[in-house]
């Protein structure tokens, strides 16, 4: 009997196991969840096609992430926009049960027949570009927010100002010289085993890179519209103004915490709390409650959707190749 007759039924268990585990600890039995549902019941009444467009950014927002990761690995294996489609959910259903979110690059690259380990540092390649930019756009936020919403000296100011410039000035030469990254594994005999498979990073050109960056700036402006909407649903009363600063800020603030676990959804709320919660004239609890439904439309409902989609595919197809 061939292993793949074992291993898929055992990946499926794996996931729904896992899967169950964390809704469980995290929604079923999270007060911040319970609240934050509760919250957007009472306020939903009028507001159903705000709500509703949320929805339809989230699917934008992983279609996106299709698209930009068949650019990645299309290089490597050959793959229709719906299987991709579905590895992405796959992905994000294992990053939910596994730390800092590891399983998503080993979820994703199941629905490929061929080089899944080369296919592996493509993701990363394409969770790269999303950092540069989160870090490029979060960073130009936060130094507006210290200049205008804290009104920090200006000396401080000015040195947030010359720590985001080299910050950006180093996210784009390493990104657009990651090929570089082959060189290095190929120095160092520890690595050698898994050099050829870094060796992917060399097919993509500056171009390629390019439309990287694009595809992850339009997730980070949908992500970023779909906390405006919420924020509007639950009747925050943020000025879009304001929003354009205090959005992409608590996005940075969470990124670079490194207390900030993806799944510590009650800290999450506390961090948009203490930046947006001072503009807001709706009560911070709206403003938490808004944090936490776009965690839960953006990871928890995909998530499902890509464990249940589970039971239906063969992850290890016998034609299948690493």
């Amino acid at each position: 009997m061939s292993l793949s007759k074992y291993l898929n039924p055992v990946i499926k268990v794996v996931i729904f196991a896992g899967l169950g585990y964390v809704l469980y600890k995290q929604v079923f039995t999270n007060t911040s969840v319970e609240n934050a549902l509760q919250t957007l019941m009472d306020n939903l009444i009028g507001r159903q096609p705000l709500f509703i467009l949320v929805l339809i950014l989230t699917f934008i927002n992983w279609s996106i992430e299709t698209a930009k990761w068949r650019s990645l690995v299309n290089r490597l294996d050959q793959i229709g926009f719906w299987n991709a489609f579905k590895g992405i959910l796959f992905g994000i259903a294992f990053s939910l049960f596994t730390p800092n979110r590891l399983g998503e690059y080993g979820g994703r690259v199941l629905v490929l027949k061929h080089h899944r380990i080369a296919a592996i540092v493509s993701t990363l390649v394409g969770s790269y570009s999303q950092i540069v930019v989160n870090m490029i756009l979060g960073g130009l936020a936060f130094t507006l927010y210290s200049a205008f919403f804290l009104k920090l000296s200006a000396y401080l100011v000015v040195g947030i100002s010359i720590f985001f410039l080299i910050g950006c000035a180093f996210a784009l030469i390493s990104f657009f010289n990651i090929d570089m990254v082959s060189l290095l594994f190929k120095r160092y005999s520890i690595f050698k085993k898994i050099a050829p498979y870094v060796d992917v990073v060399k097919e993509y050109t500056r171009q390629d890179l390019k439309r990287l960056l694009l595809y992850s700036t339009l997730r980070y402006g949908t992500y970023c519209l779909q906390f405006y909407l919420l924020l509007k649903v639950f009747k925050a009363g943020i000025a879009w103004i304001d929003a354009v600063v205090l959005i992409p800020t608590v996005f940075f603030v969470q990124a670079v915490l490194p207390s900030m676990a993806i799944l510590d959804v009650s800290l999450r709320g506390e961090v948009a709390m203490q930046i947006i919660g001072d503009r807001a004239v709706g009560g911070l609890i709206n403003v938490v409650a808004a944090s936490v439904v776009l965690w839960f439309v953006n990871l928890i409902v995909p998530a499902c959707i890509g464990g249940l989609s589970a039971l239906t595919f063969r992850f290890f197809p016998k034609e299948g190749k690493d």
